[in-house]
Order: structure tokens, then C-alpha cells, then sequence
């Protein structure tokens, strides 16, 4: 048995006036989750291209 279907097992079991709180739960899940964005590199023919400016920096 899937994940999917425990949750859906679990919540079948809920009451009523718990599935309202549930759903808008589950809305909520859905519009917070926003993928990375990757970060674009730059190659600006200069001299941070080659080098890990993170690494330099603690240095």
C-alpha cells in the first residue's frame, strides 16, 4: 500500500468538521510550494570568472 493511499484511508476516517480545516490544510500545501530558481553565471570576460568567489571570500 502507497502513500497516497494511507493518507487517503486516514482521511475517510476524519469526521466532518475536520475535513474542512484538512482541505484548506492541503490547499495551502499546494500554493506555498514554488521550485528554485537556478542562479544564471555571469561570464563577463573578467577576473571572477574562473575562481570560487565563495572560497576566496572566507579566505
Amino acid at each position: 500500500m502507497g502513500t497516497k493511499e494511507k493518507i487517503k484511508k486516514e482521511i475517510d476516517k476524519l469526521s466532518e468538521e475536520f475535513l474542512d480545516d484538512v482541505l484548506k490544510y492541503l490547499y495551502n500545501l499546494k500554493n506555498t510550494y514554488k521550485p528554485k530558481k537556478n542562479i544564471r553565471r555571469l561570464h563577463l570576460k573578467g577576473q571572477f570568472d574562473n575562481i570560487n568567489i565563495r572560497q576566496n571570500a572566507y579566505e
